[in-house]
């Protein structure tokens, strides 16, 4: 991701996602997704790396470079600089409020500084899209739960809002190395609604090793709760191809993303107790039509993950209980399939949380399910 403040339409035309497409002057290559022709390619010559919107060329003429740092493919962290200044217009920002229902967290002072100093353009590894999941209905702040986009830098690192106009944020806070859940945006001091320690090596939200504490009123703090966790996993996973005349062909279907279960994302079908979760002893991805999350190792259904971090992995071979034959029979008609919500385009997306130049929010979400691993 080419990121720049996530309060400015700066650089819009050199923002956005950039995928690895193959080698060029001895090193690897990144085409920006939705472009024919921008991309960061390397420069051997002035031993720089160019974002170039007029694609791969031997010249050294570029929309912005950075300094190459140690490394063929290491481009995640750099800082860019405009080879045209002018790129750099159309950077205002939007006004927060203040917060309720949160809290600053503990041992901390609260700030109200306006950051100036984020870089222009920087680099980074991070998900388009965030979940965040598993706090309770019956819980105060249980709003937090939901699906926040990639808008820019806030920070110094990936900052996410909710593109349903709630001005929802998950953004970064540097002076005590914390994740914070703000229902007031992008602020810049340490009032949140939750917050995570991000432990020095945190580079986005989406890390399941963190855990969230979350503002309760009644205890004038804010309360750990082992629920919460940020993910990058789909927010759906289709599982199709078992034969509507087969045994348990119920398995078919959309489950939605619900939480964490033995430490890797959960989904349940919608109406239905039918589930998908890990099962850690086996290294497996189960689904159980019966008992849901509470099944053990007993399943419908299963499939190895050999590594695969969400059931929505397309190689999965998915294994169909067969009564008659007393076991699981590999079906190879039955595929899985990972659904997300598409990343917006930049300018919708500043509108739709309320940040575009004309500073209005808006009221519907702009959000449309892809495919993806």
């Amino acid at each position: 991701q080419v990121l720049g403040s996530a309060k400015s339409l700066a650089c819009a035309s050199l923002r956005g996602e950039y995928r690895l497409t193959g080698l060029y002057s001895g090193r690897v290559t990144y085409k920006k997704a939705g472009s024919s022709s921008t991309v960061i390619r390397y420069w051997p010559p002035d031993d720089r790396w160019l974002i170039d919107t007029r694609g791969l060329r031997e010249s050294g003429e570029c929309d912005a470079f950075a300094a190459a740092a140690a490394g063929p493919s290491m481009v995640a962290g750099l800082q860019w600089t405009l080879a045209d200044p002018r790129l750099a217009q159309n950077s205002g920002r939007g006004v927060q409020s203040d917060v309720s229902a949160a809290g600053a967290p503990e041992s901390s002072q609260s700030l109200d500084v306006v950051r100036d100093d984020e870089p222009l353009l920087m680099t980074v590894v991070a998900p388009a899209v965030v979940e965040l999941s598993g706090r309770e209905a019956s819980k105060e702040n249980v709003i937090m739960n939901g699906t926040y986009h990639l808008l820019g830098l806030h920070g110094g690192r990936p900052a996410y809002m909710k593109a349903d106009g709630t001005r929802h944020a998950i953004r970064y806070w540097p002076k005590e190395d914390r994740w914070l859940v703000d229902f007031d945006g992008l602020q810049d001091r340490d009032i949140c609604n939750a917050y995570a320690e991000a432990h020095g090596n945190s580079e986005h939200p989406a890390d399941l090793g963190m855990v969230w504490s979350v503002w309760e009123s009644s205890r004038g703090r804010h309360m750990l709760d082992r629920l919460v966790r940020a993910l990058s996993s789909p927010h759906w996973v289709r599982i199709s191809g078992r034969g509507a005349d087969k045994e348990n062909a119920a398995i078919n279907g959309e489950y939605v993303l619900v939480g964490v279960v033995e430490g890797k994302a959960a989904y349940k079908k919608h109406g239905a107790n039918h589930a998908i979760r890990y099962w850690p002893a086996e290294d497996r991805w189960i689904i159980d039509l019966e008992r849901g999350f509470e099944g053990g190792d007993i399943a419908n259904a299963y499939a190895d993950a050999k590594g695969a971090d969400n059931p929505g992995c397309p190689v999965l071979v998915w294994h169909v209980w067969h009564t008659v034959e007393g076991r699981h029979v590999v079906d190879n008609e039955v595929s899985s399939q990972a659904l997300r919500y598409a990343p917006l385009e930049l300018p919708k997306l500043m509108d739709l949380v309320g940040l575009s130049p004309g500073g209005q929010n808006a009221s519907s979400n702009g959000s449309v399910a892809q495919g993806g691993g």
